[in-house]
């Protein structure tokens, strides 16, 4: 149930804040051993929420109800994966940032994403339940 509710948070921000940008969903980033094996190994690769590109920027973005300590672990882990992903190759050589999505603040969290360069954007759509 949880994954659907941030499915949903990250769909609407993405389609209010960021509907003209080029964007994936779902993203698997690092790479495989075997190309023609990664469906096999599909549970053990890592996937990102969401990864959109502005003004020559890509942004990696996981999106949590309430996020915890161990979502600041897994952004970071996405952006050292991204300059090793074949599919994005050819955006190896832009600047990376990090969004942690969120629908609630959590103090401890934003002061810890400050400090490592992390974006924490808190939002939920004005009908959230």
């Amino acid at each position: 149930m949880v994954q659907q509710k941030e499915s949903v948070l990250l769909s609407r921000w993405l389609a209010k804040f960021h509907r003209t940008d080029l964007q994936w969903k779902r993203v698997r980033l690092g790479e495989v051993a075997f190309p023609e094996e990664a469906k096999l190994y599909s549970v053990i690769l890592r996937w990102c929420d969401a990864i959109f590109i502005k003004d020559g920027i890509v942004y990696i973005v996981e999106a949590k109800i309430r996020p915890d300590l161990g979502s600041i672990g897994q952004i970071e882990g996405y952006k050292e994966l991204f300059p090793v992903t074949p599919e994005f190759k050819q955006y190896w050589n832009y600047d990376v940032e990090m969004i942690i999505l969120s629908a609630y603040l959590d103090l401890n969290i934003a002061e810890l994403c400050k400090k490592k360069g992390i974006i924490y954007e808190v939002w939920k759509p004005e009908d959230w339940y």
